[in-house]
């Protein structure tokens, strides 16, 4: 009996910890790169693809599966506008958000329309003088079609 109270209480107090640990790391991130991939999640929301890129250096690069697909801020923004044109119901919500050194990991679901299942897609946002520089996109291959 006693040794079954002892183990609720270490697994009871190692729970808590790792709350603790988890909230201390989400206000940590305040001021932080993360701010900024959530601006880029209220642009999509938004249907904005200005807002979109602010984030964005000139030379950014896209990767879906390691391949390049779009390269430069501007042609990510001509992406975004005929994405928003052709999805004008898009809405994304982040599901998790973590940040490591000059890197933001984001698990993201993303529906095309009201009668859309939703899907999830994670990116992981390479910065560099508080810009992304690089983007790796992982999703379903049939995402779009």
């Amino acid at each position: 009996m006693m040794f079954q109270m002892l183990k609720k209480f270490f697994f009871i107090s190692v729970f808590t910890s790792l709350i603790a640990c988890n909230s201390k790391s989400k206000s940590m991130n305040l001021d932080s790169n993360s701010i900024l991939v959530k601006e880029m999640i209220t642009a999509v929301n938004k249907k904005d693809a200005h807002q979109y890129v602010k984030n964005f250096s000139e030379d950014v690069q896209i990767y879906l599966d390691s391949e390049l697909k779009l390269s430069g801020r501007n042609s990510l923004q001509h992406n975004r506008d005929e994405h928003f044109k052709k999805y004008p119901n898009v809405r994304s919500e982040i599901q998790h958000l973590v940040e490591i050194d000059n890197k933001v990991i984001m698990h993201d679901k993303v529906w095309l329309n009201p009668s859309d299942k939703g899907r999830d897609i994670v990116e992981i946002f390479s910065f560099e003088d508080s810009k992304i520089f690089k983007v790796e996109v992982i999703q379903s291959k049939d995402f779009f079609n």
